[in-house]
C-alpha cells in the first residue's frame, strides 16, 4: 500500500510544479529607469518617477530607440529629469522631439561613432526648455526655439503650415516633421512629447560629418546669398559683353 501511494504522492508533486512553473512564465519586459522590475503589462500600484513616465511615454510611442540612448547616457537623462517635474529645482517645462525608431536605427551606425560630446549634442538636440502644447504650436510660423544642446547657439526652427508642424536645425538639408503628438502632461509633469520622422542634428555636428571645403562655406554663407552672387556674377557677364560689343562697333 505504501508503494502506490508514494507514486501517487510524487505524481501529484510533480504535476502541481509543473503548473507552478507555467504559471511563473513571463515574456520579456521593458525595464523603466528607477523600478527594479518595471515591465509594461505588470500590474504594479507603485507610480513611475518622472523619468520612468517620460521613457515609458517613448516607448509605447513608437520612440523606444531614441529613449534606450537617453537612458544609457546619464548625462542626457539627468538633464531630461532635472527638467519634468514642474515647480522641481532646474524645471520648467520639458519639450521632447522623438526620433521614431526607423529614424533611429537609421542612423545608429553614425551614431556609434561620434564622441561622447557629440552623442550628448545630438540627445539634447531633440529637446527644448519649456513645455511647448500643440495648441502653441499652431502659432509658430518659422519661430526658432533654442535646444538643450551644450553649445547655446543650436536652435530648432518651427513651423507649422496648418496641416503639419516642420522642424529645420541650423544647415541640415530637408525638414523633419511632427507624425505625432504623443503626450502633453499636466502638473506634477510639465512635459509635451511629439514623434518626428527624422534624427535632428546640431550644425557643428552636420559641418563635421559632411566635411571638406563645401561644407564649411555652406556653413558660413547661407544658400540664398551664394545664389544671389551667382546671379550679380552672370549678369556682370552680360553686360561686360554687350559693352565689349558696342565698342567693338564703334571702331569698325
Amino acid at each position: 500500500m505504501a508503494a502506490p501511494f508514494l507514486i501517487g504522492l510524487l505524481l501529484f508533486a510533480s504535476g502541481a510544479t509543473a503548473a507552478g512553473d507555467d504559471g511563473a512564465m513571463e515574456l520579456p519586459h521593458l525595464q523603466l529607469p528607477g523600478i527594479a522590475d518595471s515591465g509594461l503589462g505588470h500590474g504594479s500600484d507603485a507610480p513611475l518617477p518622472p523619468q520612468g513616465q517620460l521613457m515609458h511615454i517613448m516607448f509605447t510611442a513608437g520612440c523606444g530607440s531614441f529613449a534606450a540612448l537617453v537612458t544609457a547616457t546619464p548625462n542626457a537623462s539627468d538633464v531630461f529629469q532635472q527638467r519634468l517635474v514642474a515647480g522641481g529645482a532646474g524645471a520648467g517645462g520639458l519639450t521632447v522631439f522623438c526620433p521614431d525608431d526607423k529614424a533611429v536605427v537609421a542612423f545608429e551606425p553614425t551614431f556609434g561613432a561620434l564622441a561622447d560630446s557629440d552623442r550628448l549634442d545630438v540627445l539634447l538636440h531633440h529637446a527644448t526648455a519649456g513645455r511647448y502644447v500643440r495648441a502653441q504650436l499652431a502659432a509658430f510660423d518659422w519661430v526658432a526655439v533654442r535646444t538643450l544642446a551644450a553649445n547655446r547657439s543650436q536652435s530648432i526652427t518651427i513651423r507649422d503650415d496648418g496641416d503639419t508642424v516642420w522642424l529645420w536645425t541650423s544647415w541640415q538639408g530637408g525638414a523633419a516633421k511632427v507624425i505625432k503628438t504623443v503626450s502633453e502632461e499636466e502638473a506634477p509633469l510639465a512635459l509635451a512629447v511629439y514623434v518626428v520622422d527624422a534624427v535632428l542634428l546640431p550644425g557643428h555636428l552636420r559641418q563635421n560629418l559632411d566635411g571638406g571645403y563645401f561644407a564649411w562655406l555652406h556653413m558660413v554663407i547661407p544658400v540664398w546669398v551664394g545664389l544671389c552672387w551667382a546671379l550679380s556674377a552672370m549678369v556682370g557677364v552680360i553686360i561686360g559683353f554687350l559693352l565689349m560689343l558696342g565698342a567693338m562697333s564703334r571702331w569698325i
